[in-house]
């Protein structure tokens, strides 16, 4: 096999490695952050492997969250040892440190559209084990004030959670 089939395989069988071992839907800009602190791919390259494994159902897509597919999984299972042992092990120790950190992340969902030229809609989520806790959906009126509002809410989701909370149920 020449070197550069051999390395665009190892590459795909990292990418199907990270998502077992995380075992949790993660971004695209989370695995893209595995694989650049650990120096095991460049991003150009991880963004074309990710298309093909997800058009080849080795990984699936689902809100803009990666998780493995089954079939991936199998050809993970028949192509483990082609994943070289140190690497295997940087990924593993990254994961340990790191996976609190990226369930916390997800929790946290911000993203924002056009809907038209002076419209914005930024979309706001919390999420607690699978369950939608609060979803705002703010109509702003360029991108400039969405991305802040997005950049915000992690810090703030919180707050603005615990304040419509108190703010909706009656005290006694």
């Amino acid at each position: 096999m020449s070197y550069e089939i051999q390395e665009l395989a190892e590459n795909k069988l990292i990418i199907l490695y990270i998502l077992n071992r995380i075992d949790m839907p993660i971004t695209g800009e989370q695995i893209n952050r595995i694989i650049s602190d650990n120096n095991l791919m460049n991003y150009f390259y991880l963004q074309q492997y990710l298309n093909e494994l997800e058009e080849s159902n080795f990984i699936k897509l689902k809100e803009n969250k990666y998780v493995l597919s089954e079939f991936g999984l199998n050809a993970l299972k028949l192509f483990f040892n082609h994943i070289q042992e140190n690497i295997r092990k940087k990924i593993d120790e990254y994961i340990v440190i790191n996976k609190e950190k990226f369930k916390q992340e997800s929790q946290y969902v911000a993203t924002y559209y056009k809907k038209s030229d002076n419209e914005f809609i930024a979309n706001l989520q919390v999420i607690e084990n699978d369950i939608v806790l609060i979803e705002i959906n703010l109509n702003l009126v360029n991108a400039q004030q969405a991305k802040i509002v997005c950049d915000n809410w992690k810090q703030k989701s919180n707050d603005i959670y615990s304040y419509i909370i108190k703010a909706l149920t009656p005290q006694k």
